[in-house]
């Protein structure tokens, strides 16, 4: 039988709902503050006409001085169920936790991985194509800080430049950048779902706009942190 398979590697970042999977939550913790030792993801199955089979792994997720993501494989991760097949109209509970206990010192800094959840073919032969699903689910353990970014503008080709960078200790995602004038009146928006992990920065390109006094202006920043987004001052 002839058979092809796609491999669709995604990243969660907000929409909790993929094809008929739907994670909750879609980034795990373990803060500082917290009694429990491990986190718990909860994978639905709803609208989807077969079973599928999924393997977990996890990797030890950090930033390059490129702001690329760096994963490397980390086996201190103890996760339960490490396999398991999930039915239409099914839950399954995944527990991620660590193979030692940690201690008040380790929650202290933020670390980070990403949980894979790896759809596995079945062995039986079908024809046509098959989609296979590689999902990673984000997962900080410790200590968070409240959003503390450096920004600064420039001018590239004549494209308007954002650059943030992460001061904070602890990650953030940004998912959207607006820039409004004196009146509150959007001029620039830019949407882009990028995490900063601790002392990351990135360029976000507004596209091409001379606002001139940039001084004049307001930067709205939405993130992870808080449901309102951060009102910062435009430098150049």
């Amino acid at each position: 039988m002839n058979k092809i398979i796609f491999t669709l590697l995604l990243g969660l970042y907000s929409a909790p709902v993929l094809a008929g999977l739907d994670f909750d939550p879609v980034q795990m913790y373990l803060k500082e503050n917290s009694r429990q030792r491990s986190a718990t993801i909860t994978l639905s199955s709803k609208d989807v006409p077969q079973e599928k089979i999924f393997e977990m792994s996890a990797m030890k997720w950090t930033q390059n001085d490129k702001g690329e993501d760096v994963l490397e494989p980390d086996h201190n991760i103890l996760i339960n169920p490490k396999n398991f097949v999930i039915k239409p109209e099914s839950k399954q509970i995944v527990r991620v936790g660590f193979t030692q206990p940690l201690t008040s010192e380790d929650l202290q800094n933020e670390q980070t991985w990403r949980i894979f959840f790896k759809e596995v073919t079945p062995v039986v032969e079908q024809t046509g194509m098959t989609f296979l699903f590689n999902v990673s689910v984000p997962f900080f353990v410790g200590k968070q800080d409240k959003a503390d970014l450096v920004v600064q503008a420039k001018q590239a080709n004549k494209n308007l430049i954002i650059n943030l960078k992460n001061n904070a200790n602890s990650h953030i995602q940004i998912s959207k950048l607006e820039i409004l004038d004196a009146n509150k009146k959007s001029v620039a928006l830019k949407s882009e779902m990028k995490y900063l992990l601790k002392g990351q920065k990135h360029d976000f390109d507004l596209g091409t706009i001379n606002l001139g006094d940039l001084s004049q202006y307001k930067l709205m920043i939405f993130t992870d942190k808080s449901d309102l987004p951060l009102e910062m001052k435009i430098k150049g």
